[in-house]
Parts: structure tokens; C-alpha cells; sequence
């Protein structure tokens, strides 16, 4: 498969294209504006996103393990299938105006890192965030339907109206973490009352 930057041949932006292209560990894209791309069974695993912005893209099948995104932007994407392991989503830009929310399906999050992350109205579908760190994340307003959330940290989040039935596996603080609105099973209950040594069942 290409390399990324052979595709790109020094464009700064690019507009409805299907790309199909590795990134090299520590190898570094930056400056670069992706519109209504798919980008599509590419490795870009520890390699290094700075300040690109991605608007209306697909991600299917990339695989974006331990990749740093420093000061890039989803605005409005689509992951389906992706493959994040211990990625650093914590540093996403936070631009004045919040991009529209995206959308993640069946993608592995495990371990990663979603701090101070803005995921205002996301919507994750059956995907796995085991261990991962949301430590300050704001997820208001999102919807996390069949997913996996066993160990994730979640301290000083902002889960107000966010939805999280049908997920399982967290236990959450209320009095460390904004819940107002905040929507719950009963298998997820057991996860807010625990941290008050409180049992169901």
C-alpha cells in the first residue's frame, strides 16, 4: 500500500477522495484538511495527527493505535471498525466552535485516552473503551449504546444528559462528575452506587 504523503503529493487540502494510505510509526501529518474523504484500511498507528481537520470523513478499518492527535479536529466523521488501542484522543483541538458531533460504530478504544476530550453528542455503538481514561471528557449529550466500559476511569466527566443504556461495566462517582440528566439502565445503576458501598442483588 502507499504512503499517505505519496498520496497526498503536498496538497493541504482534499476533497471526496477515497485514500488508502499508511502513515509510519512516529511518521508525522500535519496542516492538512480533509473534506468528505473515506479513508479506508489504513495503518496509521503511532504516527502523529497535528493540527489537521477532518469534515464529514469516514474512518473504516484504520487502525489508530497509539496514534497523538495534537491540535487536530473531527468534525462531524463517521469510525466504523476502527482500531484505537491506547490512542490519544485527549488532544483533540477545542475550537471555539464546537465541530458537529461524530459518530463511532464497533471501534476498539481500549486504553485509550479521552481527557479533556470535547464529545459533545458523540454516539458510540458497541464499542469498547475498556480501561480507558476519561478523566474530564465531556460526553453531554452523547449516546454510548452496547458498549464495553469495565476500568475505564471516569472523574470530573461531564455526563450531563448523556444516555448510557445498554453499556455496561463502569462505575462512576455522581459527587465527581456532572450527572444531571444523565440516563441509566439497571445494570448500569449498580455502577453509580457502588462507589457508596452500596449492593444490588
Amino acid at each position: 500500500m502507499s504512503g499517505l504523503h505519496e498520496l497526498l503529493a503536498g496538497r493541504d487540502l482534499v476533497e471526496d477522495e477515497e485514500l488508502r494510505g499508511d502513515l509510519a510509526e512516529q511518521e508525522r501529518l500535519e496542516g492538512v484538511t480533509f473534506v468528505g474523504c473515506t479513508i479506508t484500511g489504513s495503518v496509521w498507528a503511532h504516527a502523529v495527527v497535528a493540527r489537521c481537520r477532518f469534515e464529514d470523513c469516514t474512518f473504516e478499518g484504520v487502525d489508530l493505535s497509539g496514534t497523538r492527535l495534537p491540535g487536530t479536529v473531527l468534525d462531524g466523521c463517521r469510525l466504523v471498525d476502527v482500531r484505537a488501542l491506547g490512542a490519544a484522543w485527549s488532544s483533540l483541538a477545542r475550537p471555539t466552535i464546537p465541530p458537529d458531533p461524530s459518530t463511532w460504530t464497533g471501534c476498539r478504544l481500549d486504553l485509550g485516552s479521552f481527557g479533556g476530550a470535547d464529545l459533545t453528542g458523540a454516539r458510540f455503538e458497541r464499542c469498547s473503551l475498556v480501561e480507558a481514561d476519561l478523566d474530564g471528557v465531556v460526553l453531554r449529550g452523547a449516546r454510548l449504546d452496547d458498549c464495553d466500559l469495565r476500568g475505564t476511569r471516569v472523574i470530573r466527566a461531564d455526563l450531563r444528559e448523556a444516555d448510557l443504556r445498554g453499556s455496561h461495566g463502569y462505575v462512576l462517582d455522581p459527587r465527581d462528575n456532572e450527572v444531571a440528566g444523565l440516563q441509566v439502565d439497571l445494570v448500569g445503576a449498580v455502577g453509580l452506587l457502588t462507589p457508596f458501598g452500596i449492593e444490588v442483588g
